[in-house]
């Protein structure tokens, strides 16, 4: 195989491994806008996350080595799914879908921060 071949065949595998690669790791717009079915409302993902958070930054201030707070939260998050009444893979799904709906999140978050705030200027964190 001559050098103008050899050229030509290593271009064509890299332009078709490229192709490959980038229709794999390309996300359509239309999924980015599908909702999941158990999609919870920003109302309920500003409740859910202003208890994660202050159960996150309660269990940061105690003096737990790293693998009992581990446990700890992991316990603490699932009785937040519970009282929360949603399980953890709907919060997951929603999470992703509002982590790709960066005006949404801001939002949601914006709520989050204010209302801990609130919270820790009434003496209510809890």
């Amino acid at each position: 195989m001559n050098k103008s071949k050899a050229l030509t065949h290593f271009t064509t595998i890299i332009l078709a491994a490229l192709t490959l690669l980038l229709s794999c790791t390309s996300t359509p717009e239309a999924a980015l806008d599908q909702k999941p079915a158990d999609l919870l409302s920003e109302k309920e993902m500003v409740g859910i996350l202003i208890d994660v958070h202050i159960t996150e930054s309660a269990l940061s201030l105690k003096n737990f080595n790293r693998d009992s707070s581990l446990v700890l939260y992991a316990y603490y998050k699932d009785e937040i799914f519970k009282e929360h009444h949603v399980t953890e893979q709907q919060f997951k799904n929603s999470y992703d879908y509002y982590s790709k709906h960066s005006d949404e999140l801001n939002h949601i978050y914006e709520i989050v921060v204010d209302s801990i705030s609130v919270k820790e200027a009434s003496g209510k964190l809890n």
